[in-house]
């Protein structure tokens, strides 16, 4: 029996690369909440995510360095101001740590699903494991505080049916069906994301060092505000709850506690965390007009998030994740005419 070790595969390398830089930048806003917090309740669980994701940076690094690939540089403390004042409440790090765990289970769980070898797999079971330790603790934290934000509820079904005709699948004009639990679910969620989004961006509006990219932040917090509305009064038509539109306060600081390349890339990285949710809601969402209405997010997100990536090179800022070999510009490389 031959033993060997193949190389990663491209589905590795990108998600060992994503994961790496996701986690610095993680570590430097980990930081400024533990510096910042004013509850003492929440300080377990900044540590375990700080610990958390310092772990993670440390066995990728140790990796990549074996497999002789180039480390990213990601971020570091010249993105972080630990002296700057608290800018969210609380309230905004408990909701931030749980979005963060949601995205996690689901980028851990992918990771796995498209890693070949056996040790990949078996560090991102770690990284989901530690993921699921801070979602519980988080979660249960929230619970206890009276903030965690539920999806609505519905009366629960009272027997099996089947469906009739095709109005089930609704129209954009005239009388639509009641909404789906899945439908409902997906609503809420968007809601509840976009507003820590909303928050973040405002914050970040208010600290940017560039007025460029306050403006551009600002755009985003308007789109985001749009985009809740839109939510809100699609549950409101059929007399639904709705999560908590409250953004939570921020202070009056103008010093900025990340750099202008932090806040950006954070922002590109919402931007796609909320297009890529969008598209799911749109993939379990039958109705044709909430259908309709998520394809309208993504026409407003999809500029915004190109004039973000436009705006990191124009600053030097867009690291470049691996890519395959530019095979046409090797064969032109010594070619003479």
């Amino acid at each position: 029996m031959v033993n060997h070790k193949t190389n990663l595969t491209s589905a590795e390398i990108a998600m060992l690369w994503n994961t790496y830089i996701g986690d610095t930048m993680g570590i430097c806003i980990l930081k400024h909440f533990l510096k910042t917090y004013h509850d003492p309740d929440i300080e377990p669980v900044l540590q375990f995510a700080l610990r958390s994701a310092e772990d993670h940076v440390v066995k990728i690094k140790d990796l990549f360095t074996m497999e002789g690939i180039p480390v990213p540089r990601g971020f570091g403390k010249q993105d972080v101001n630990l002296a700057a004042p608290k800018l969210f409440s609380d309230v905004t790090y408990l909701r931030y740590i749980h979005h963060l765990g949601r995205t996690g289970l689901n980028a851990y769980s992918l990771a796995i699903s498209v890693s070949a070898r056996k040790d990949i797999r078996q560090l991102f079971r770690e990284f989901l494991e530690h993921t699921e330790v801070l979602f519980d603790q988080n979660s249960n934290l929230m619970l206890q505080k009276g903030v965690y934000i539920r999806s609505p509820y519905i009366t629960y079904p009272q027997q099996v049916e089947y469906v009739q005709d095709h109005s089930f699948l609704g129209g954009l004009i005239g009388h639509r069906r009641a909404l789906l639990a899945i439908e409902i679910a997906h609503l809420g969620v968007n809601i509840e994301v976009t507003n820590v989004g909303k928050t973040l961006l405002l914050g970040f509006s208010q600290v940017a060092k560039s007025k460029t990219l306050s403006d551009y932040f600002k755009k985003g917090y308007d789109i985001g505000k749009k985009i809740t509305e839109d939510l809100i009064i699609k549950l409101k038509e059929d007399d639904n709850s709705y999560p908590s539109t409250w953004d939570s306060t921020i202070s009056d600081s103008v010093i900025p506690p990340f750099s202008d390349k932090l806040m950006l890339f954070h922002t590109n990285t919402l931007t796609a965390i909320g297009i890529g949710d969008i598209g799911l809601a749109i993939s379990s969402s039958l109705r044709k007009d909430i259908s309709v209405m998520y394809s309208n997010f993504i026409l407003d997100l999809a500029p915004f998030a190109n004039k973000g990536a436009k705006l990191m090179i124009d600053n030097g800022w867009f690291e470049k994740p691996p890519q395959s070999l530019d095979r046409e510009a090797l064969r032109n490389h010594n070619t003479k005419d």
